[in-house]
């Protein structure tokens, strides 16, 4: 068996033969990517092509059989735009329990729209009204500043090119962002930072694409104001329609980092842990919201933004990471080695090596430490459940798969964890892998 391709597949076949597998396509496939959410009230705020559906929740909480009565703590360390945080917390007020979750994310865009929701669902009505009262004041500052004659700048290289932002729209958008950071209401500034952050993309001829940002000259740019407002009633509809429903149920978004959970998020144990972390798939999501970023004043420098990008989970080889790698000084060491080892000895020697060689250690080293953090925040009966998609790297015989489900469980069961089972979502059917394994699952783990 001297293919490498082979060799890592059954690397991963002698890997989860202990484990339970099934196919649960039926139940999973359209929960496992963003289906309903443009249509579901709060979820539709913000379009992210990577979340999971709103239902996708729910169905946990159904196939686990929980019928608890208690307060629901909940606990997202990969928060994205906060699809976790709104379906959590409406299961809680549908059955009338208390519902406390957090949230923990590293991407500032993300982050807004993620505490824009929350906040919005949690206030509602009053919400409503305290943006409709200050909007005026908003409009105005964005008019003043659109006729005044003060030059309204960006260091952001994607805002400043012509053929992807007409002047005017880049004017327009950090004038809009200026006036609404100036709100002092702090309910009303996230969600109306999280409008611009909506109105970004139809404001400009780039359009976010799996890793990239495309560019489409044939699309005519919306007016930022229209589609700031356009994203402003679809928010104002879904808060006058919560009500001034009371409820103690809480949302805590934090600025932190996954690996870190259980310095950022401690306190009382977590019932249930739901995250999706980054696939090990080239995504760089610092760069694919980075118009969205720059746009909302979350980077006032290269710098900041490079910084960012080096803080994040390594899932990408968009740029060299430092090659420090925590595991080799823990006790796992040795079995960590002998997992990553086979996909090591099979990347091809190419121009993309060192590049897919630090996406294997790193990716595995990052996510050790999340599995190991958050360890210590959940009690005996806790559940832990992630989504995670595989993915193939190179074509034909340079072709390699790396199967994140079966990595992360390994990874998982080294630190406190016991595999519950391993529930395929759907097969990757538009990169065919004729070995197996490309696939996005549903992982659930208990504390061993």
């Amino acid at each position: 068996m001297s293919n490498p391709a082979e060799v890592v597949a059954e690397h991963y076949r002698s890997l989860e033969r202990k484990w339970d597998v099934f196919d649960r396509s039926s139940d999973y496939g359209r929960l496992v990517v963003p289906a309903g959410n443009n249509d579901e009230p709060f979820h539709r705020w913000f379009k992210m092509k990577e979340a999971y559906s709103f239902g996708l929740f729910e169905r946990l909480i159904k196939d686990s059989g929980d019928q608890s009565s208690g307060p629901l703590r909940v606990l997202d360390p990969f928060s994205g735009s906060g699809t976790t945080a709104i379906s959590a917390t409406n299961l809680a007020i549908e059955r009338k329990l208390d519902s406390h979750v957090t949230l923990i994310e590293r991407n500032p865009v993300l982050r807004i729209v993620a505490e824009g929701k929350a906040a919005g669902l949690l206030g509602g009505a009053k919400v409503a009204r305290a943006i409709e009262n200050i909007l005026p004041s908003v409009l105005e500052k964005h008019a003043a500043m659109m006729g005044g004659r003060r030059r309204i700048s960006t260091a952001s290289v994607t805002l400043n090119n012509r053929s992807y932002y007409p002047p005017s729209h880049r004017r327009s958008l950090l004038a809009l962002s200026q006036a609404v950071r100036s709100v002092e209401d702090r309910d009303a500034r996230l969600v109306l930072q999280t409008c611009v952050a909506s109105a970004v993309e139809p404001s400009g001829r780039l359009r976010r694409d799996g890793r990239a940002l495309r560019y489409t000259p044939e699309r005519r740019p919306a007016s930022p104001i229209e589609a700031f407002s356009a994203a402003l009633d679809r928010c104002l509809e879904d808060l006058k329609s919560v009500g001034e429903t009371e409820t103690s149920s809480s949302v805590t978004v934090l600025e932190g980092d996954a690996r870190e959970s259980d310095r950022c998020a401690a306190g009382p144990a977590y019932d249930w842990i739901v995250f999706s972390p980054p696939y090990p798939n080239n995504i760089d999501y610092t760069e694919v919201y980075k118009t969205e970023a720059w746009a909302l004043g979350c980077f006032d420098s290269v710098e900041a933004m490079k910084s960012q990008r080096l803080a994040t989970v390594r899932s990408h080889t968009s740029l060299y990471f430092p090659d420090e790698y925590t595991f080799r000084s823990l006790d796992v060491a040795n079995e960590v080695q002998k997992l990553i080892d086979p996909l090591l000895n099979a990347v091809p020697s190419d121009r993309y090596e060192r590049g897919r060689r630090q996406l294997i250690a790193g990716y595995a080293d990052d996510m050790l430490r999340v599995f190991q953090s958050l360890r210590k925040l959940v009690h005996a009966e806790s559940r832990l459940v992630f989504v995670v998609g595989n993915s193939v790297h190179g074509t034909g015989d340079s072709r390699l798969v790396i199967a994140a489900d079966i990595l992360l469980a390994a990874l998982a069961e080294l630190v406190g964890w016991q595999v519950e089972e391993i529930r395929v979502a759907r097969e990757l059917r538009r990169r065919t892998d004729d070995l197996g394994h490309a696939r996005e699952s549903v992982v659930c783990l208990r504390p061993a």
